[in-house]
């Protein structure tokens, strides 16, 4: 088994919590003497959060023999990624990736055998801001803005369409770049049209600068994204304007009963098992009740035992 996410660079923090959850699963169930007797072993793989680097960790994971691969964070890894897999034979499941597509390929004709996640979909995620923003911020006028990436555009494009649903069109969509520095142009936009509320579809980098920069500027609006800026960086990059900034995640993972225990040998090791980590270490969960059901480990059997 492997863990392909980034160890390195902006969500090294979320590869960390992948890391941390998948290595502690491995351990509770070798303590218990594994998976038919076999204990398991995990390989741990940078993919930087690149799309690129993604696919070339895949072939090499696949090549070395890997079956199962606990991955990737991005949406824009784990997609090019698992046409990989699907090809090799490799079995995949990722706690973070939010894309619909990942998963749900239908209306290309090409669903894949092999992608799963114990993570929500940005289909949710993104009606589930547009329908709040409706509500809570009714009359107001809304900026979408998007950084491009697949998780981005699956955000505001859902945020979009449940707006125009609750008959409160955005005043403004438009794109910012990944690795964007300047905003300058985009936020006097924004001033000049007098927007209230301002959904991100992005990431943390991204939207810390808009935040930064816009409090400098004097605009200060209801800044709401999707799961991708919780990181621990990002109030801090973000700047005393953060406050009052709002995001989507699931449901609190440590809150559940079933977790407590879990939770608690986590925090006796000096760590808080926030964000991605029982989204991991559910995804071992997941893999082992699928080679229990199936009754072999064939990475095809486990996932139609799965489904």
């Amino acid at each position: 088994m492997a863990v392909a996410a980034p160890m390195s660079g902006e969500f090294a923090p979320m590869g960390d919590q992948i890391h941390r959850g998948v290595e502690l699963a491995i351990a509770d169930i070798n303590a218990g003497g594994g998976i038919a007797g076999q204990k398991l072993e995990i390989d741990v793989v940078d993919d930087k959060g690149d799309g690129r680097t993604a696919v070339a960790v895949a072939t090499n994971l696949a090549k070395s023999g890997v079956r199962f691969v606990v991955g990737h964070f991005n949406s824009g890894a784990s997609i090019p990624a698992s046409e990989v897999y699907a090809r090799m034979g490799v079995f995949m499941i990722s706690p973070a990736s939010t894309n619909p597509y990942f998963t749900d390929r239908s209306g290309k004709g090409k669903n894949l055998w092999n992608t799963h996640r114990t993570a929500g979909r940005d289909d949710v995620q993104g009606r589930l801001a547009g329908e709040y923003i409706a509500q809570a911020f009714a009359g107001k006028s809304t900026a979408i803005l998007s950084d491009g990436t697949p998780y981005g555009d699956g955000l505001a494009t859902k945020a979009k369409a449940a707006l125009k649903a609750a008959g409160q069109p955005e005043k403004l969509m438009s794109k910012v770049k990944v690795g964007e520095k300047d905003m300058s142009r985009l936020i006097a936009r924004m001033k000049a049209k007098k927007i209230d509320v301002v959904f991100f579809g992005g990431l943390a980098d991204e939207m810390a600068t808009l935040v930064r920069q816009s409090g400098e500027a004097g605009f200060k609006p209801q800044f709401i994204a999707g799961d991708g800026i919780f990181t621990a960086d990002f109030p801090h990059a973000a700047g005393p304007d953060v406050a009052g900034t709002m995001f989507a995640f699931s449901l609190e993972d440590r809150d559940h009963p079933d977790a407590q225990s879990v939770v608690g040998r986590f925090r006796a090791k000096g760590f808080e098992p926030e964000a991605y980590t029982l989204k991991a270490y559910a995804a071992v969960q997941v893999i082992a009740k699928g080679i229990e059901v199936a009754g072999k480990s064939e990475p095809k059997a486990v996932a139609k035992a799965i489904r």
